[in-house]
């Protein structure tokens, strides 16, 4: 049989399921925002990576081009 809610318990019912939903809202959005950041700085990491590695590889690539083409007299 269903159970008969007062006008009280329904209020205090809807009450405390706002103030969960609040906090889990709560949560998830300083989640969201954890998980920006993360994503922000593991691009700047990956940025100054390819800024490293790229000056080293054009550095080896300018020398082989210049072996090849300059004939040594």
């Amino acid at each position: 049989m269903a159970r008969i809610y007062t006008r009280r318990e329904v209020r205090r019912r809807k009450t405390n399921y706002l103030i969960f939903a609040g906090i889990y809202d709560f949560i998830g959005a300083m989640a969201g925002i954890a998980v920006i950041i993360a994503c922000v700085v593991l691009l700047i990491a990956l940025f100054n990576w390819v800024a490293r590695d790229g000056q080293a590889s054009f550095a080896s690539l300018v020398k082989i081009v210049e072996d090849a083409l300059i004939v040594p007299q």
